[in-house]
């Protein structure tokens, strides 16, 4: 077990070392933004990085950061984690078009602070999510997975 896992390192760092895109990127900011690492501690750098080197000595991360590093750039899984969980100030936010939780959320999901109408467009999808009949019944899962993928998208 211990040959094949010494195996497989040495083939991802050979491909690490020959990639461009991962080239220009740190080993420490691999092992923060990337990898399960990231996706369990999305706003901790150090949780991350003791995740990813406890779990599978980092190679998942180094593997994200291989085969799409436009997913490590510390955004998707960040935006995802605060939708979670700030998920009913977020709501409360939206309703009103303004609020400390829509700014951050703007913030996390890359746009400008004024970016008034992403604002709208995103009130105007949040509206139509919680307007069908089905709402009410889904989990908090659910509907911060239709936020999610309402930001993603405008």
């Amino acid at each position: 077990m211990l040959k094949i896992i010494k195996g497989f390192s040495i083939t991802t760092l050979t491909v690490l070392a020959f990639s461009q895109s991962s080239m220009a990127r740190e080993f420490a900011d691999i092992y923060t933004e990337c990898g399960l690492g990231a996706m369990i501690a999305p706003t901790n750098s150090v949780v991350a990085a003791v995740t990813n080197v406890t779990f599978d000595l980092g190679t998942t991360a180094i593997i994200s950061n291989i085969s799409s590093p436009e997913t490590c750039k510390g955004g998707q899984e960040r935006v995802a984690a605060f939708i979670y969980q700030s998920y009913s100030a977020l709501e409360k936010d939206l309703a009103s078009g303004s609020g400390t939780y829509l700014d951050s959320l703007m913030t996390l999901a890359g746009y400008d602070s004024q970016a008034q109408q992403e604002v709208e467009m995103l009130r105007s999808g949040f509206a139509k999510i919680v307007a069908n009949p089905s709402y009410v019944d889904q989990n908090r899962f659910e509907k911060a997975e239709a936020l999610y993928n309402l930001v993603i998208n405008v």
